[in-house]
This record gives C-alpha cells, sequence and structure tokens, in this order.
C-alpha cells in the first residue's frame, strides 16, 4: 500500500476508514496506557495490595479519559452533521429560490406567447365567422343576380337586341368569376387552417383523380398527358398535396389551350432526403423575372379575357406546400412552356411507410 494511499485512508470520512481508524487509535492509546502505567507503578510502589489499589485507580481513571475522548468524538460528529444539515438546509433554500425565480421569469416571458396565442385563437374565430359571412351572404346577392339574369334571358331575350344580351351574357360571366373568387379565397384561408393529416399515399391513384374530371377536355384537345412517377409512395398530407396537383395541372391545361399539340408531362424523384415532383406543359410560359410574382395573392400575368383565372391558385399551392415544409418554384421561357416544381423533405415511403 502506497503512502498516499494510507494518507487517504487516514483521513477518509467514509464510515468505514474511520470506524477502523477509531479502532487503531484506541489499540493504540489503551496498549501504551498499559505498558507505561504497569512499568511506571512497577518502579514506584512495591507492597502488593497498594499495587492493585492503584491498578484498580489507573483502570479507572482510563475509563474516565476514554469517556472523555468518546464524548468529544461524538460532539465532533454531532456539530460536523448539523453543519451538513444546515448546509443542505441553505441550498435546498437557495435552490427552491432559484426554481421560484426561474418559474416567474418563465411566466414573464411566456405571457406574451400566451397572450398572442389567445389573439391568435380569436383571430382564428373571427376568421371563421368571417368567411362563413363571406360563403353565404357575399354569394346569396350574387345567386339572386345570377337567378334575375337568367329570367331575362329566357323570358325576355326576345325583346333584347344584341347588345342588351351581350350585356346578359357578361353579367353572368362575372358572377361566375365572382363566385369563383368567393370559393379560391375561402379555399386559400381554410388551407392555412386546415390540420394536416400525414399519411401514406399512391402517387399514381392521386394523380388519376385529379385527372379524371378534365379526361373530357384531355380528349377533345389531344392533349398528350405523360407521366414519370420515380418514386410513388409518398407520406404527405393528403389533402394538401392534392389541392396543389390539382391547380398546377388545371393551371398546365389552361396556358397551353392555344397550342397545337399539347404536352403535359408529371414526375416525381427522390431528391436526397426529400421528394420532388414537377409538372410540365409547352404552353406559353413566362419570363422568369415574374417568378416570384405569379406566386403571389391575386397576382395574374394575362388578361382575364384570355385566360379566366383569379390569380389565386399559385399562391394556394405554395401555400400548401409551405406547410408540409416543402418549397415550390419555377423554370420557364415565353412560348416554350413552364415546369412547376414541388419538393418535400421526408416524403419517400418507398421501403416502409413511416408511422404518423
Amino acid at each position: 500500500m502506497s503512502l498516499a494511499s494510507i494518507r487517504y485512508f487516514w483521513h477518509s470520512a467514509d464510515p468505514l476508514p474511520s470506524a477502523i481508524r477509531f479502532a487503531c487509535l484506541y489499540i493504540l492509546i489503551a496498549g501504551a496506557w498499559i505498558i507505561l502505567s504497569d512499568r511506571l507503578l512497577s518502579e514506584l510502589v512495591t507492597n502488593t495490595e497498594e499495587l492493585t489499589n492503584w491498578q484498580t485507580l489507573k483502570g479507572w481513571a482510563f475509563v474516565a479519559i476514554m469517556a472523555i475522548w468518546l464524548g468529544i468524538e461524538r460532539w465532533r460528529m454531532i456539530l460536523h452533521n448539523q453543519q451538513t444539515y444546515n448546509k443542505l438546509r441553505a441550498a435546498n433554500a437557495a435552490l427552491q429560490e432559484l426554481n421560484a425565480s426561474l418559474e416567474q421569469r418563465i411566466a414573464e416571458h411566456t405571457a406574451p406567447l400566451q397572450m398572442a396565442n389567445q389573439e391568435l385563437s380569436e383571430l382564428n374565430q373571427e376568421l371563421e365567422s368571417f368567411t362563413a359571412i363571406v360563403s353565404h351572404d357575399l354569394k346569396a346577392p350574387l345567386r339572386v343576380i345570377d337567378g334575375y339574369s337568367q329570367l331575362l334571358s329566357r323570358f325576355h331575350a326576345g325583346h333584347l337586341d344584341e347588345d342588351g344580351r351581350q350585356c346578359i351574357q357578361n353579367i353572368r360571366a362575372a358572377i361566375k368569376q365572382m363566385n369563383q373568387l368567393i370559393d379560391d379565397l375561402l379555399a386559400y384561408t381554410h388551407i392555412e387552417r386546415k390540420p394536416l393529416h400525414y399519411t401514406v399515399i399512391d402517387l399514381d391513384n392521386i394523380l388519376q383523380e385529379i385527372l379524371d374530371p378534365y379526361t373530357e377536355q384531355i380528349i377533345d384537345r389531344g392533349v398528350v398527358v405523360e407521366r414519370d412517377l420515380r418514386c410513388s409512395r409518398l407520406y404527405v398530407d393528403k389533402t394538401g398535396l392534392t389541392i396543389a396537383l390539382r391547380n398546377l395541372i388545371d393551371n398546365a391545361l389552361k396556358f397551353s389551350v392555344h397550342v397545337p399539340q399539347p404536352r403535359l408531362t408529371i414526375g416525381s424523384d427522390i431528391q436526397h432526403n426529400a421528394v420532388r415532383l414537377w409538372v410540365k406543359d409547352n404552353g406559353i410560359g413566362f419570363d422568369m423575372r415574374d417568378h416570384d410574382r405569379i406566386f403571389t395573392i391575386f397576382q395574374r400575368l394575362h388578361p382575364q379575357e384570355a385566360y379566366p383565372g383569379t390569380g389565386i391558385g399559385l399562391a394556394i399551392v405554395r401555400k400548401a406546400v409551405e406547410r408540409m415544409g416543402g418549397r415550390v418554384w419555377a423554370e420557364s421561357s415565353p412560348g416554350v412552356g413552364a415546369t412547376f416544381y414541388l419538393e418535400i423533405p421526408n416524403a419517400n415511403a418507398s421501403s416502409s411507410p413511416p408511422t404518423d
């Protein structure tokens, strides 16, 4: 055993080393007392009876000395424990004070957030009320105007000249556009509040559901639809992705209406940890200087008469994709066509379907 080990053992406050150290001290003191006192008495006292008395007195003296020593050691231990207890109480009080301070600071910092959440909840309720008003109260006058315009067209068209009949058609077209604008606005506000529900989908089936309503238009115009799906099983918000793809496909068909041989390509691929989808057409395209503008609500690049619409569709696409943590962008040239890309992170479910 090294000197450092002996020194650590001697000064250690652990129970076992303390007990062994105390026993060793007791043995040393007792042994030294017996040897020294016996030798001293044998030199000083020769009478056997007196020696016995002195031996008894020596024993009681040893007992008294050891009792005093044990009392002092006990007092030291109690004092040490009391000091330790006081330190623990002080540390616990400081910890409780720190916890109270932290709780107060957290409450002070979270109070604005809670207030903001409350305000946001109230705003959402107001928005719900507003959308209900828009859906019902604003559409009600439009339905009345549309009904009267139909009556004029059906029963009084013979009393109107060409300009009058054209006015009725313009009124009905404006009503249709206004209804579509209200529906698109409602869709834009609903997509922001609608909770995300992730699930594994088959992209091929989703595309078929989207394309089915356009079947007659595709056949009549001879549109060539191609699918290049290198990744078909996706883990996404089905509603959001369907809305985004439906708007992009609708735009692709609309802006290629004057192309002699319209072509629509829909594809998907895996890019690192994301899935990239694209919708490509050979329509009129656009100038890339207008790239950011087309994703802004109510922004249109073409007159209503040439290409009907509300200017909300691409804003809905961007909102739906961004809510899934993705991004959307486009590449185009005037007269060449456009390709719109959707990139959604962690959406590949080809290997094993994730769990929600």
